[in-house]
């Protein structure tokens, strides 16, 4: 599916092209960005250039660190005040009447700054006062934005877009430094105002177009497929919290911009390219997730955005991501397994259980391999997840009884009366079914009981003192 380009920011900033369509998208449809790179690699300059678009006196640039209501705003008017109303004086660098803000270092801005642009860009107001601008662009180097506590989240949630801008450092040859060097050389502005005027007026036009076929429909289904298993996954790893406006407004707004982009640069499938460049953009540099997570959910999914529908495969395979609790998941295998077996490839089913034993292997998660275990025989599959669930599970059972064993001969001295007769009674048959060798495969519900805590036990997840193991004997009904 090659991807069209309309060749702007290469006359611009060279080496820009593969950005293209997600920067020249956000100007023309008006929406905020960011741009995360170092200094000199031309961030600031084709801001500029691209604020020609909405006139040749529409830019001002501003500076996180230093600038503060009165060098953004202005002064404020006394006489308006004395009124009961707040005005201010304006100044050539004042925001009111600008189309194309840049806001550098936005990370290492104080609260106070932050606040401020918090208002800007989510009322389009400072102070209360309706503001002009058409696009906010906020620049950061690398290290700051990847201390990302110092930017507010809210603060970042209103950018549509996160994009990593190239720093020309790999790679470079003697002709990439010949154009880089006749584009800092070139006399007046890289690009004609007029001309980019045009091409924003396209891509809003092609943006209606795709709008009015339906397209922000398939964006709907294709996002309703995809965005549970996303926030599934994300729920597994413990985050990063993703907020519904990033997911449910930035995200569309920003695929339907991208894929009018694509549309007037003559892109095949433009849904489909623009949904991938929106998830790495809008999502996965943003929420700082890698992007290989979120193009094997794009696989799955993008067939919506052409066909109106997935796979039974495909659909298998968000569905299972989505629910982010162990015992959701494993429910649904049990529940599905049928379609699961009659659907998937075996290697495919591996790789779907494999996920549910990874999830259970690590310290304080292991109890859940005795419900694995469980739910793995009672559906009767044989294949290799279960042979390494009982591999692990029986390591930490030896482990965990092993830890317990010497304190059993001593653990009913003291004791008498019937709980201490039902407790021998469950000591005698846990030692016969160890000594049988049907400890680890029974799933009688009390012995999945010990089982589980004795590895919570181990883990540290439960106290493990006497009177605790001597309530549990006592109360549990072990088979014969």
């Amino acid at each position: 599916m090659p991807a069209m380009s309309l060749r702007l920011l290469d006359r611009v900033n060279h080496g820009w092209s593969e950005v293209e369509p997600v920067v020249i998208a956000m100007m023309a449809m008006n929406k905020s960005f960011m741009l995360i790179g170092r200094h000199g690699t031309g961030k600031t300059r084709l801001a500029r250039a691209l604020s020609l678009g909405y006139g040749a006196h529409g830019f001002a640039f501003y500076d996180a660190t230093k600038d503060d209501l009165i060098s953004i705003a202005g002064i404020p008017d006394p006489e308006a005040i004395k009124g009961g109303h707040l005005r201010f004086v304006p100044h050539e660098r004042s925001i009111w009447d600008k189309s194309t803000v840049v806001v550098d270092e936005i990370t290492r801005a104080n609260k106070e700054s932050q606040n401020l642009w918090l208002e800007i860009l989510e009322e389009r107001t400072c102070f209360g006062l309706p503001l002009a601008y058409r696009s906010v662009i906020a620049t950061a180097n690398p290290e700051s934005y990847a201390a990302a506590f110092q930017l507010d989240e809210a603060l970042l949630d209103r950018f549509h877009a996160v994009i990593p801008v190239p720093d020309l450092q790999d790679g470079v040859t003697a002709s990439d430094v010949e154009a880089m060097i006749k584009l800092a050389t070139k006399p007046g502005a890289p690009l004609d105002g007029n001309e980019l005027a045009r091409v924003f007026a396209d891509i809003q036009r092609a943006h209606a177009e795709l709008c009015a076929e339906g397209a922000d429909e398939k964006v709907a289904k294709y996002l309703g497929q995809l965005v549970p298993a996303l926030l599934g996954i994300l729920g597994q790893q413990g985050g990063p919290y993703l907020s519904p406006r990033t997911y449910a407004r930035n995200l569309p707004e920003a695929i339907l911009a991208i894929a009018a982009y694509h549309r007037v640069a003559g892109t095949v499938e433009p849904l489909r390219r623009a949904a991938a460049e929106a998830l790495r953009y809008a999502v996965a540099t943003k929420a700082q997730l890698k992007p290989a997570m979120l193009e094997g959910l794009h696989q799955a999914a993008q067939s919506m955005l052409t066909l109106g529908e997935i796979s039974p495969a495909e659909r298998i395979r968000l569905e299972i991501a989505a629910p982010a609790s162990f015992e959701d998941r494993l429910a649904y295998v049990r529940t599905r397994w049928a379609e699961l077996t009659s659907t998937l490839a075996v290697d495919e089913l591996e790789k779907v259980l494999g996920e549910l034993l990874r999830g259970v292997t690590i310290k304080g998660e292991q109890d859940k391999l005795v419900d694995l275990k469980h739910a793995l025989d009672e559906v009767g599959y044989k294949g290799d997840a279960l042979r390494q669930v009982d591999g692990r599970l029986l390591i930490a059972l030896n482990a965990a009884t092993s830890a317990i064993t010497p304190r059993l001969a001593r653990l009913l001295d003291t004791r008498s009366g019937p709980d201490r007769e039902r407790a021998q009674t469950s000591i005698d048959r846990w030692r016969a079914l160890v000594a049988a060798g049907g400890f680890v495969g029974n799933h009688h519900a009390d012995v999945r009981r010990l089982k589980t805590w004795l590895i919570d036990v181990k883990e540290g997840d439960l106290p493990g003192d006497d009177d605790s193991l001597f309530t549990l004997l006592a109360s549990l009904e072990l088979p014969v």
